[in-house]
Order: C-alpha cells, then structure tokens, then sequence
C-alpha cells in the first residue's frame, strides 16, 4: 500500500517522531512517502532518515503570507501541487496530518484520484493557541467550513484522542462510523536498548550534574508557540531549588524560545542547576537513566508520547489538567494531574512526591505493554484501516445532507 504522508515538516516533533517510529517498523504491507510545506533540506536528520529508508519527500512551493491567505478564503486558485504529485505516484492513501485545513488537503486527494483520504487530528487547539483577529476568523471558519470539507473528503476521520477528534469535528465526532482513535504509541525496543547500553553515572558525568543530584526532567518543543509551558516549569525549579540544593532541572528540546526560556533561567539566579542541551537524540537513555519525575505543564495537548515514554523509564509525570484524561485512563496510577492556577509551589510538592513514586523500568514496560499505546499497536491500527477501505473500493465524497450519517449537524 503507498501512502502519502502530508504534515508541515520532517522537523523533531512530536507528529514527526510518531511517524518516523512507524517507518522505522517496516511494516511489508507499507510504503511511505512525504509532501511537506517546508522546503527541502529543512527536515534534518528525520528527512535524511527518510530518503535513506527509500522514502520520496516532496515539496510544496513556497507561497507567501498573503497568498496562503487568499487561498483560504477561495480569492486565489489553489495550489495544484498535491494533484499532480498523487497522480503520478499512484498513491492508494493520502494520510494527512495536522488539526486545520485537514477537509481542503482532503480535497486535493479526492481530485487526484486517491481512494483513501485519512484526515488525522493531532492537537486540541488551533495553532497551538494562538489569539487575535486572525484566529477568531480561522476558528470560525475551522467550526464552519473546516468541518465541512472534512465530513466531505475524508474516507477515515482519525484523531490521537478523544479530546483532539472533538476538536476536529465537534459534537459529530464519534457518531459517525468513520471516527476513530489511533494512539501515536512509543516503540519499546528503544528504551530496552537505552536500559542496557548505559548509566546514570556516565550521564550525570555528561552533563555535568553532581552523583547525588534529583533531575526534574522535561522533554519538548521551545517553541514557535509557548504551549509547553517551560516558563511556568522554570517557576516551578526555583521554588524545588529553595527546597533542596540537590534538585537539577534538565529541558530537552529546541526552538524559537529558547531564548527567552534561557533567559529566565538568568533572571531568577538558576542558570548553574539548570541544563538546556537542545534537541537530544536519546530521549528513552536520558528518561531511563537521568530523570527522577517527568513534569509537563503543557497549556494544551492532543495526546502527549512523551508521559508514555516516562512510564516506560518507569517515571512518574505530573501533567497540567489541559492534558486529555485519556493518559491517565491507561497509565493508572502514573499521572498526576495539576491545575495551571495552581500555585508553583503546589507543583514543587506533586513533584517531590512523584520522584519518590518512581519505579524500576521493567514494571513500567509492562504496564505500557498492556495498553495500545506501543508503536507496534499503532502501526497494526493504520495497516488495518488501510486494508479495510481499500478493499471496500474507492468512496467518494459524502454528500452534506446524505440520509443516514449522523454529522449532518454541526456544534
């Protein structure tokens, strides 16, 4: 089965990181291709890994603010890019992943021929949450026509959790035989190699952190937006670090914000227990063998990979209550949950507890074993979907009133 994958970049994320996790299955049944919006070469090691495993990437062209603005509001032909590259590669499903403009990309595969059009929601906010003028219209026209085109174009309507899939299509999600849940689970095989390959000592050593040090950790992005929330945790450090010259916070990832993270950091007088070593490639090695607790106060999530890695490693995560209940529905007893009004010290104190609720890596392989939350449950769920539909043969696009299907009313 050829798919075409189309996401805004190869970039380490954590959509990005799911599917190259997929690739990295090689499932017989599977193959896997890309078009992006960022140009070439901007991917990185993911998009290298990719055109190493056999992958195409494509690209769209470049288009400006005002274009891809007017395209949106139907004052500009639309890109025909998407067209042209289904026709020529003879792709039977266009997977296409993101949380806005799913329905006109959905669009594009129908025009080009391909009977699969998989729209999959990731998140639970618009743009990560942006505001202003311009994403009052965006969700206006998310809940509108957004929607419309996705009920219009999609064969399977897929989001990472109930909480994004409501985003996606509002009260019709789940009252269409087309809805489901497919987790981004976490390849296993990773964090067993991490638990044999190194130490905590090296590590500490690596990173310049005392022997005795309790490492607060925190894996994610530093942006284009502040939906991680780092701030807040750097908030959260100073009030551990008042408490216990042991306590080390350790903030994986990179971004835009970096900056304005590191420098609050300066400000509050931490810089010398505080440890920013950007994007790390061994995330299972560092959760696995530096990590005392896993905190994310994110301001939202779609389904956060990263609180089923750290129950692997055998962390305990205290997450913000924005976090979709869904996590703590199958990591029971792992998740705590904290309101982001919640006072800083109120986290500091969830936070001491959940280093002390740790567990040995074994017994958290084994409780993310019994859920589906494993890679090889994720690549078995996009495999039997794909098989499914194709084998029904090419569906066309519903029509918005068609007798029968429970989404023709919208929230």
């Amino acid at each position: 089965m050829k798919v075409l994958h189309s996401l805004g970049s190869l970039r380490r994320g954590g959509i990005e990181t799911w599917l190259m996790n997929v690739l990295r299955q090689r499932h017989p049944e599977l193959h896997m291709d890309f078009i992006l919006h960022e140009p070439p070469g901007t991917g990185g090691d993911y998009e290298r890994e990719a055109l190493a495993a056999g992958c195409r990437v494509h690209h769209y062209p470049a288009a400006s603010w005002l274009t891809k603005r007017l395209r949106i509001v139907g004052l500009m032909p639309t890109d025909r890019t998407l067209v042209g590259v289904l026709r020529s590669g003879g792709y039977d499903v266009l997977h296409v992943h993101g949380e806005e403009f799913l329905g006109d990309v959905g669009k594009q595969g129908f025009r080009g021929g391909t009977p699969v059009r998989v729209m999959h929601c990731h998140s639970t906010k618009l743009a990560r949450g942006k505001h202003g003028a311009e994403m009052r219209l965006r969700r206006l026209r998310h809940r509108t026509l957004g929607r419309r085109l996705v009920l219009r174009y999609g064969t399977d309507l897929v989001a990472c959790g109930r909480d994004a899939g409501r985003l996606m299509l509002g009260t019709a999600w789940g009252r269409d035989p087309r809805c489901r849940v497919i987790y981004c689970g976490v390849p296993l095989e990773a964090f067993e190699s991490a638990l044999r390959k190194s130490d905590r000592r090296s590590l500490l050593a690596r990173y310049g952190i005392p022997c005795d040090a309790r490492v607060i950790g925190h894996a994610g992005s530093m942006g284009p937006s502040g939906v991680k929330n780092q701030s807040f945790l750097v908030r959260i450090f100073a009030e551990l670090a008042k408490r216990d010259s042991r306590y080390y916070l350790f903030m994986a990832g990179d971004g835009p914000m970096r900056p304005v993270i590191a420098n609050g950091v300066v400000a509050l007088g931490l810089d010398d227990r505080v440890r920013m070593p950007g994007l790390v490639a061994d995330i299972p090695e560092l959760m696995m063998h530096l990590f005392d607790v896993h905190v994310l106060p994110s301001l939202s999530e779609g389904f956060p990979v990263v609180t089923v890695e750290a129950c692997v490693a055998g962390l305990f995560s205290v997450c913000s209550d924005t976090v979709t209940s869904e996590v703590g529905e199958h990591l029971v007893g792992r998740v705590q949950y904290v309101s982001l009004a919640s006072s800083p010290s109120q986290w500091a104190d969830a936070a001491e507890v959940g280093i002390r609720r740790r567990i040995a890596p074994e017994a958290g392989l084994a409780i993310v074993c019994s859920t589906p939350l494993t890679i090889k449950s994720s690549v078995e769920g996009l495999v039997a979907m794909y098989r499914s539909r194709l084998a029904w043969g090419p569906v066309a696009p519903a029509r918005w009133a068609q007798p029968g299907l429970a989404q023709t009313r919208l929230s």
